[in-house]
């Protein structure tokens, strides 16, 4: 009953209630306690973003089962959640090892990898992940690291490919703007982010940059 009412909060993202029921199983018995109460609680704690605290229980969880995946992303995630990208990135890794063909983890390991400044592996996994299908964050992920190198019309290429998928999106926006101002092409990136206003949409940060590029 408790673990039901736990999942029922958590759907609700009631996260804090979802807590109280799961820590007072774990509070019964902490030594045996079952694995899923630890992700569950970890996961209530990477909703809050208190990932340090989620953190501990994920690493409870897999000194029970070392290959558990929900333990295994928690872990990465709220170390992710924490900026310690390197520890992040060999949970991502071991995910991988046992589940190579993961789209999602792919990306999320090739996001790591740039943040790091390891493009190259970046890249790779991006491709990786592509090769399995579409995957919205690759491409945005190549899009980036075509804009560090100064690879200015592939950047744009990808994002608008991804605005027409995802045309509300004010980031992407803001992204290809940027290129587009970086080439020299003023009018093109008023153009752009007029584009977005034009959907009757409304960003402080779109409108901010035209301002900007207007003044």
């Amino acid at each position: 009953a408790l673990i039901g009412l736990g999942h029922l909060h958590f759907d609700f993202q009631e996260f804090d209630s979802a807590l109280l029921y799961w820590e007072k199983i774990y509070a019964e018995n902490p030594d045996s306690v079952d694995i899923r109460v630890l992700t569950s609680i970890g996961n209530c704690h990477r909703k809050l973003k208190t990932f340090a605290k989620g953190l501990t229980y994920f690493l409870e969880a897999l000194e029970k089962d070392p290959r558990n995946f929900f333990a295994l992303f928690g872990a990465a995630d709220c170390y992710r959640g924490m900026r310690d990208y390197e520890s992040s990135l060999v949970f991502w890794l071991k995910i991988l090892q046992v589940d190579p063909d993961n789209k999602v983890i792919l990306t999320r390991a090739g996001d790591t990898f740039r943040v790091l400044g390891q493009t190259d592996k970046a890249e790779d996994f991006y491709m990786k992940a592509l090769n399995i299908g579409f995957d919205y964050y690759a491409i945005l992920g190549l899009a980036l690291i075509h804009k560090s190198k100064g690879e200015y019309s592939d950047a744009i290429d990808k994002v608008l490919s991804l605005i027409r998928k995802d045309p509300r999106n004010h980031r992407l926006y803001i992204e290809a703007a940027d290129c587009y101002l970086e080439q020299g092409y003023k009018s093109k990136a008023l153009q752009l982010l007029k584009e977005y206003l034009n959907l009757g949409l409304h960003n402080i940060y779109v409108t901010t940059l035209i301002h900007k590029i207007e003044s």
